[in-house]
C-alpha cells in the first residue's frame, strides 16, 4: 500500500522547484576524460544487482530471458518497425507523440497487415494535440489513419488521442497550434509487436527514421509485452477516439461513454485518470514483484516505470529519486561514473541538483546547437537553441569546482541528436545499468509529459558491451566543451532571450 500512498497524490497541480545554488570560487576545471573500454573503476564486494536492488521495490520487474538487441541506427529502427508490422500475427500496439504526415508508406504496411490476417489487432496511441496538427497540405496524423479504422472496424483498429487536462475551456481556444502543445503531451514511445516491444525515445516520422539519432532497443518477453500493450490500452480508456466521419478533416474524436472529457471538465478527468492508472499500476506492481533474494546476478532485469504528475503519478519521479541517492551511497566508498543524456541541456533543477551534489563522476551528453531540432526553425523558434547555451553555461559555472563533471555535445554533420537515458559505470569497465525510453529529464518530463522508461541491469556480458558500444557510439560524434566555451558563445545574448529562460525550462 505505501506504493500506492505515493502514486496517489490529492494536490495534483505541478509545484514551481525553487533550488538556490551557491557560487564557489574555483579554479578551471582540467580537460575531461572519455569512457573507454579500457578504463576500470576499481574493485567492489557488492554486485550491481545488490546495488540497485530497491529499484525493484514498488515497480514491476521482469526477468528477460531472450538476448536484447541494441539498435544504433536510425535506419536500422525503421527496418526493425516494418518488420515488426509484416510479421506480426496477434496484436501491434504504436504509442508515439504522433506519426508524420508523409509517412503514407508505414501505414500501408498496416493496412497490408491488416487486409492478409483477419485475427490482426491494431492499437495506436497518440498525443492529441500533436496528431491533430495539420501540415501545409491540412494532413494530420489522426487523418493518416482514421481510414484505417473505417476500413477494418474499431473491433480491429482502435486509434487513441491522449489530451491533456491543463488545457481545457478557454485557454484551448486561445492558444494555436503548436504552441498548446507546452501544456502537456502524450510522450510514450513504445512499439510492440506481438511478444517483442521496442523502447525508443524516437517518434515515428522521416527524419527519426534517417538522420535524427535516438536510442532504440528490442526486448522480447511476453509478459514485458503484455505490459505495455495494457498500459496504452488504460490510457487509451482515458483518450478521445479517432472515428472516420468528418469530411472537412477526414476524422472525429470521441471520448468513451461515461469518461470524463479533459477539455470539458478537467478535474473529473483527473480523479478518473489517476483512479484508473494507479490501479493499473498497482495491479503490474503484484504480478511482477520480486523478492531481493530470487535475483541472480546473471538475471537480466527489466524494471518500466511511468510519469504522469498531472494524473498524480508520480513512478518514474521516485525510481529516478532513488538511482541518484544509490548511485551517491556507492560513490563515497568505491569509484563510479555516469553517463546522462538528453536531446536538450534542460534538465529539472532536483536532477542537476542530484548531479552536482553526487561523489559520483557525471558526463552529460546533449545536442550541440547545430545538432538541435530547432537549428533550423523560423521565427522565435530559432532562438532555441541559443537559450539551452544559456542554460548550459549557467550549470557549467554551477559544476566550476568539480574536475569530475563534463558535458558534452553531440555535433554530426547533417545529423539531429535526440537520444536521451542513463549508463550507469559502478566499478567496471562496462556499464552496470541503463534507462532508456521518452523523458528528457526536464521540468515537463516530470510535471506536464506522460512519459516511460525502462531501466536495464545486464545479467551477461554482451549485453553489457552491447550497450557500452551504443554510449561510445554516441559519444564519438560528441566533444566536451568548457565553461568559457559556452561563455564565448553566449556572449552578447540579448537580454530578452535570457529573459525567455523560465518560460522554456518549463515548457520545452
Amino acid at each position: 500500500m505505501n506504493g500506492i500512498r505515493r502514486l496517489v497524490l490529492q494536490n495534483v497541480r505541478p509545484r514551481t522547484l525553487c533550488a538556490h545554488y551557491s557560487a564557489r570560487a574555483a579554479p578551471q576545471r582540467p580537460k575531461q576524460t572519455r569512457l573507454s573500454a579500457q578504463s576500470n573503476l576499481g574493485p567492489s564486494a557488492m554486485s550491481a544487482h545488490q546495488v540497485f536492488a530497491p529499484l525493484t521495490k514498488e515497480c514491476p520487474v521482469f526477468k528477460i530471458s531472450q538476448p536484447i538487441t541494441v539498435l544504433r541506427e536510425p535506419q536500422q529502427f525503421y527496418k526493425q518497425l516494418i518488420h515488426g508490422i509484416k510479421h506480426a500475427q496477434r496484436h501491434i500496439c504504436l504509442s508515439s507523440l504522433y506519426i508524420g504526415s508523409e509517412e503514407t508508406e508505414l501505414v500501408a504496411e498496416l493496412k497490408q497487415a491488416l487486409a492478409q490476417n483477419t485475427k490482426l489487432q491494431v492499437r495506436v496511441l497518440l498525443d492529441c494535440l500533436r496528431g491533430t496538427r495539420t501540415d501545409s497540405v491540412g494532413m494530420s496524423s489522426a487523418a493518416l489513419l482514421a481510414p484505417l479504422v473505417q476500413q477494418f472496424g474499431e473491433e480491429r483498429v482502435q486509434v487513441f488521442m491522449y489530451h491533456t487536462p491543463a488545457l481545457s475551456g478557454l485557454s484551448k481556444q486561445a492558444w494555436p497550434q503548436r504552441y498548446n502543445e507546452t501544456f502537456g503531451l502524450q510522450h510514450i514511445k513504445a512499439y510492440i509487436f506481438d511478444d517483442d516491444v521496442i523502447i525508443s525515445g524516437a517518434n515515428l516520422s522521416r527524419d527519426y527514421f534517417t538522420n535524427r539519432q535516438d536510442r532504440y532497443m528490442r526486448i522480447s518477453d511476453p509478459q514485458f509485452s503484455d505490459y505495455f500493450v495494457r498500459l496504452v490500452s488504460t490510457i487509451g480508456q482515458i483518450s478521445f477516439r479517432v472515428l472516420n466521419a468528418d469530411q472537412a478533416t477526414g476524422y472525429k474524436l470521441e471520448m468513451a461513454d461515461g469518461v470524463a472529457d479533459p477539455t470539458r471538465d478537467p478535474r473529473g478527468f483527473v480523479r478518473e485518470a489517476n483512479e484508473l492508472m494507479a490501479q493499473f499500476l498497482h495491479r503490474a506492481e503484484i504480478e511482477h514483484a520480486v523478492e531481493a533474494g530470487s535475483i541472480s546476478e546473471h538475471d537480466t532485469l527489466a524494471i518500466p516505470t511511468v510519469q504522469m504528475r498531472q494524473l498524480g503519478i508520480t513512478q518514474d519521479e521516485s525510481h529516478m529519486r532513488e538511482f541518484f541517492e544509490l548511485v551517491h551511497a556507492f560513490a563515497r566508498n568505491y569509484k563510479s561514473r555516469s553517463l546522462m543524456a538528453s536531446a536538450y541541456f534542460n534538465f529539472s533543477d532536483q536532477y542537476k541538483r542530484s548531479v552536482l551534489d553526487s561523489a559520483s563522476r557525471w558526463d552529460l551528453l546533449v545536442a550541440s546547437p547545430q545538432a538541435n531540432g530547432f537549428y533550423t526553425a523560423q521565427g522565435i523558434s530559432q532562438y532555441i537553441p541559443d537559450m539551452y547555451s544559456i542554460i548550459e553555461h549557467e550549470f557549467a559555472h554551477m559544476a566550476r569546482a568539480r574536475d569530475d563533471i563534463s558535458i558534452e555535445e553531440y555535433m554530426r554533420d547533417g545529423w539531429t541528436f535526440h537520444g536521451k537515458g542513463v549508463w550507469s559505470y559502478l566499478n567496471q569497465p562496462l556499464p552496470q545499468l541503463t534507462m532508456i525510453g521518452s523523458p528528457n529529464y526536464g521540468y515537463r518530463s516530470i510535471y506536464r509529459d506522460l512519459e516511460a522508461q525502462v531501466t536495464v541491469v545486464p545479467g551477461n556480458t554482451q549485453l553489457q558491451k552491447d550497450i557500452h558500444q551504443e554510449a561510445l557510439g554516441l559519444l564519438a560524434h560528441s566533444k566536451i566543451v568548457s565553461q568559457d566555451e559556452l561563455k564565448q558563445r553566449t556572449r552578447g545574448s540579448p537580454l530578452w532571450l535570457r529573459g525567455l529562460k523560465p518560460f522554456v525550462m518549463k515548457k520545452m
